[in-house]
């Protein structure tokens, strides 16, 4: 039954996955555009990063601002993120890919085609060890307590970092660039085992492995 009280907190509830699809958008986007336009992993990593910055202060009070669903997995399996909240988590940030996909077709006026993805044992470790780069970035901001600022730029450094990585086991025929993010790889139509369970075995990796070696002790429960 809706009540008054129900009606009034309805915002608080919706903001967050909003905020999430939102920002998985936006940084989807830019890997979308940066892509067609630059040549270079560091370019699209530098821009990557400079746009999650952006997501991190716009929303990060709001929702976290992962933007990545290896990321909710990984905060998840530390028990830093309730299940229910990490569950509506992912399938707002993928959503937010597919519609930064669908938003990028429209205004480019031209079809983004699927790319074919084999399996590839190098470009798996890579998205895994990108994706630990990237997970213990954003949890030594949190840990330390850094203000919107410092954790803007400590992850979005964090992510130019695992890129730069993820890149070197990627050839010109699979992309120009590693993801680190599935719901980045799904909005570019890069979906494959690499791009999926690389970054979620590295966020597993990276988020447990920062809070149980270098968080302080308040920060490890």
């Amino acid at each position: 039954m809706l009540t008054l009280r129900t009606l009034a907190a309805w915002p608080n509830n919706v903001a967050a996955p909003i905020a999430e699809f939102l920002g998985t958008a936006i940084l989807t986007m830019t890997f979308l555009i940066m892509a067609g336009y630059a040549a270079f992993p560091f370019y699209i990593g530098l821009s990557a990063a400079i746009a999650l910055m952006v997501v991190y202060v716009m929303f990060g009070k709001v929702s976290g601002a992962h933007a990545n669903p290896a990321l909710t997995f990984g905060l998840w399996t530390a028990r830093k993120v309730p299940t229910l909240r990490a569950i509506v988590y992912i399938a707002s940030q993928m959503l937010g890919g597919l519609a930064a996909w669908q938003l990028f077709q429209y205004i480019a006026s031209r079809p983004l085609p699927a790319a074919s993805v084999e399996f590839s044992g190098p470009v798996w470790i890579a998205e895994a060890v990108g994706t630990a780069v990237l997970a213990g970035g954003l949890c030594a901001a949190l840990s330390r307590g850094y203000d919107a600022f410092q954790t803007a730029m400590t992850y979005g450094a964090a992510l130019f970092i695992g890129l730069i990585i993820a890149a070197l086991a990627l050839t010109s025929s699979q992309g120009f660039i590693g993801y680190i993010n599935p719901a980045v790889a799904l909005g570019l139509r890069h979906w494959g085992t690499a791009y999926v369970f690389g970054p979620l075995l590295g966020a597993l990796v990276g988020v447990n492995l920062y809070y149980w070696l270098f968080a302080d002790s308040k920060n490890k429960k």
